[in-house]
């Protein structure tokens, strides 16, 4: 049987955000636009039409997971904690600090959660359900950015979980065990993809299938969980499935009852698409694909922007005027986070090829060679450069910090200062172009708010007064480049606030300006020179909504 469940008037579906189905296949959650306009996780009854919201953050940031009894519903929140909530009724608790976006999790009958986290690279998370610390499960090995999306077989022991590399060889996805040692779990490949795979047990005693995606194809191959082993063939059981290539994810969840759940759509393209300050789309540039963090040269000529799955993406270069796309880095690794220097002569970037997200600088013509500007144990996420061309901004998880942000002073070879050091997520650093004012996200206050501060790269970190510029829930800020206003994203809506700094620092009134896609975060945005229109990328069905599509005993086409 298969049927399609559409929003209500109580919410809006999020396109590309993902949804799981509950173990006994009677529920799924999901993120979506709640009647306030914030974002929640709502739970819909897949053999009713019950719809109603979970207790929990107002800025839901997809996806959620389940417990194996399907009572309990796990999911990041903000001020970089992992959460559950009892659909039965009652209020969000905290488990343990998260670094990060859940990318997946999975909850043992023995009360083991494991959990990816999509910020930075890092391993499967191994967390208590009842509270306490989260430990790792595995090991990254060099070139790998990211251990995602696990999942426990029956066992309660094994779990399925993808490697993300940049070696060709190695993504796809392993198996591991919560007995074993983070660095001795297995490196046999069990399957080369570049996504995730879910077992889904057959309900009527047989070993089972690995669900997995080939393109935008479903497919289904016979696996035997005991002996941990594929056989036969894959047989393809849905087209046209979406994914959202920024966290290596399909849009599927499977049940332990038949019960399968996707979300159709174009695949993991998008659009760079301009938009003007009502909203109206002003054109497009390049062709579909996956794309992140665009980065809008000084002069507007020129677009950089890393294009491609997140394991082997590269930078590339568009040109506004004449519409040509010309690939700036060739390393197989991940090249990511392109920032152009104010002079426009160089781009900074982000790159793996090291084993660790590095920061690297290449001439924006592309006449040099790529050059390491600094490499340390952490993780680094390129984001701006200064007006004056005096520091590069960029952020990076520590050993017992979320994110931090910090100002990496160039040329020379003088040592990163931190900025924001917190146990709190601060992302998204941009300074003023009078080069006074630092503004960022942090979830400090619970869920992702915008800030203001000082910016003082020679003071201690967090130096200084500070003012909260967004009201419920805000990200991405940018200034305008006369240094008038900032605008950031909030739950889809673009906002502006008028700055004011004749007299210190004074901001206004947040104001909507238009409904754009959702997923800033993880994709960024950028704005024209002249402050009049903002480059997003964008699904090409922006503004059209998706339904789920059901499938229940959905194994009973393969007999056909």
């Amino acid at each position: 049987m298969r049927f399609e469940v559409g929003p209500s008037d109580k919410m809006t579906f999020i396109n590309q955000a993902a949804m799981a189905v509950s173990p006994d296949g009677r529920w799924m959650v999901f993120p979506a636009f709640g009647e306030d306009g914030a974002r929640h996780y709502f739970i819909r009854a897949l053999d009713g039409v019950e719809v109603r919201a979970l207790p929990g953050p107002n800025t839901a940031q997809p996806p959620a997971a389940w417990s194996y009894d399907s009572r309990w519903v796990v999911f990041a929140a903000g001020g970089g904690k992992i959460q559950k909530v009892d659909i039965q009724g009652g209020p969000a608790q905290n488990i343990a600090d998260f670094p990060g976006l859940l990318s997946g999790a999975s909850w043992n009958p023995d009360g083991v959660i494991i959990a990816g986290a999509s910020f930075g690279a890092n391993p499967i998370l191994r967390i208590p359900a009842a509270g306490g610390q989260a430990t790792p499960a595995t090991a990254l090995a060099p070139g790998e950015g990211g251990h995602l999306w696990p999942q426990f077989l029956p066992d309660g022991k094994h779990f399925l979980y993808l490697r993300v590399s940049s070696d060709p060889d190695k993504p796809g996805v392993y198996i591991g065990s919560i007995e074993a040692k983070p660095a001795e779990q297995s490196m046999q490949r069990l399957l080369a993809t570049d996504r995730q795979a879910y077992y889904a047990p057959d309900p009527g005693g047989a070993a089972g299938h690995l669900i997995f995606m080939r393109g935008a194809t479903l497919m289904a191959q016979p696996f035997d969980p005991g002996k941990l082993t594929l056989s036969g063939e894959p047989a393809a059981i849905a087209d046209s499935v979406d994914s959202f290539g920024v966290t290596s994810h399909g849009l599927f969840s499977v049940s332990n009852t038949g019960a399968l759940v996707y979300r159709s759509g174009e695949g993991t393209q998008d659009v760079l698409t301009w938009f003007d300050q009502q909203g109206n789309p002003a054109g497009t540039l390049g062709d579909p694909g996956i794309y992140d963090f665009p980065a809008v040269s000084p002069d507007g000529s020129r677009v950089a922007v890393a294009m491609g799955p997140a394991a082997n993406r590269d930078i590339w270069i568009l040109d506004v005027t004449r519409g040509t796309s010309t690939r700036f880095t060739f390393d197989p690794a991940r090249d990511d986070y392109p920032a152009w220097t104010p002079d426009g002569k160089y781009i900074a970037f982000s790159s793996n090829r090291g084993g660790q997200m590095d920061i690297y600088i290449k001439p924006s013509d592309g006449s040099g060679e790529e050059k390491l500007l600094l490499k340390t144990e952490e993780p680094k996420e390129v984001e701006r450069w200064t007006k004056d061309g005096r520091f590069l901004l960029f952020a990076s998880a520590g050993p017992k910090t979320a994110a931090d942000i910090w100002a990496l002073p160039f040329p020379g070879d003088a040592k990163p200062v931190p900025l924001m050091q917190t146990e709190f997520l601060e992302l998204r650093p941009s300074v003023s172009p009078d080069g006074r004012w630092l503004a960022y996200t942090s979830t400090e206050s619970g869920g992702a708010e915008n800030y203001v501060r000082p910016f003082t790269p020679n003071a201690p970190a967090g130096t200084g007064a500070k003012w909260m510029i967004s009201k419920g829930g805000g990200n991405s800020p940018i200034w305008r480049p006369d240094g008038k206003a900032l605008y950031y994203y909030n739950n889809g809506q673009a906002m502006a606030v008028d700055i004011d700094t004749s007299k210190g620092f004074q901001a206004g009134t947040p104001r909507r300006m238009f409904t754009g896609p959702a997923a800033i975060a993880n994709v960024g945005w950028d704005m024209s020179p002249d402050g009049k229109r903002f480059l997003i990328p964008s699904p090409p069905n922006a503004g059209r909504t998706i339904p789920f599509t059901v499938v229940l005993n959905w194994a009973a086409g393969l007999k056909k």
